[in-house]
């Protein structure tokens, strides 16, 4: 039987080594995450991004390339956020569902929602004046005997025959109230009660229910904020890949 004081030293050192590594893991819990590498799939091409690199070696601050954060690091109690957070692949539904889960909290969401409304500055009984009679603005008898709530018919969806309510108010607005509408967005807040959108915690409106253009035209697809990112800032530093013909020193040959 071995003696105590052979075993003894062997167990301190086993319990040394035990608490080093537990210190060590928990230590690298506390650390924010920094990716050495990243690998992004694209049709022309794999593309490997050394992101250690660009960080440390090349003294990038993080808000350089990560510009939703205000500070120029990461600090220990939060992350900068992925790319493909606010630039996705393709502004499907897939995108519309998960990039909710994207975002540390609802702060982060005004920052593209911008703007929702909520009731229409709209003054019934000043239009009776403005109006030769009712039908001006309300269907014809035809259609409705008796003029009636537009709400009655016309829904938040167009359905069938019948256009949304949106819709129908704007163009029956929009056909007296040419001058406004011919201001475009601007004109908004002169019929509109915007939200306070700090505050706000229900359901955001698609782009293009106020934006005539695309969402892509809004927000740059992923590869298309790559593409401006990366080689705007290689041409500027004169250093890396940034011409048409330089494809092939970012993209893997399939």
């Amino acid at each position: 039987m071995r003696s105590k004081s052979k075993t003894l030293p062997i167990f301190l050192a086993a319990a040394l080594l035990l608490g080093v590594a537990v210190f060590g893991y928990v230590k690298a819990a506390d650390s924010p995450k920094m990716p050495v590498r990243i690998l992004f799939k694209n049709n022309g091409g794999k593309v490997i991004f050394s992101h250690l690199v660009h960080h440390r070696d090349y003294q990038i601050d993080c808000a350089q390339c990560h510009h939703d954060r205000k500070s120029a690091t990461v600090e220990p109690d939060g992350e900068a956020l992925a790319c493909g957070s606010c630039h996705p692949n393709e502004f499907n539904e897939d995108f519309v569902t998960s990039h909710i889960e994207s975002f540390p909290d609802e702060t982060y969401c005004v920052r593209c929602h911008h703007t929702e409304f909520d009731k229409v500055i709209f003054d019934h009984e000043a239009h009776k004046d403005y109006a030769g009679d009712c039908y001006d603005c309300h269907h014809g008898a035809d259609i409705e005997p008796e003029p009636q709530k537009c709400a009655n018919c016309h829904k938040g969806e167009d359905s069938g025959d019948l256009i949304s309510m949106r819709l129908a108010g704007h163009e029956s607005c929009g056909s007296c109230h040419d001058d406004m509408f011919d201001k475009g967005l601007s004109s908004c807040n002169s019929c509109h009660i915007p939200v306070d959108m700090t505050g706000y915690d229900g359901d955001y409106t698609s782009c293009n229910d106020c934006h005539e253009t695309e969402a892509r035209e809004l927000v740059l697809p992923r590869m298309s904020a790559f593409h401006d990112q990366c080689m705007s800032c290689h041409e500027k530093m004169q250093a890396g890949p940034y011409g048409p013909d330089n494809c092939n020193q970012c993209h893997i040959s399939r």
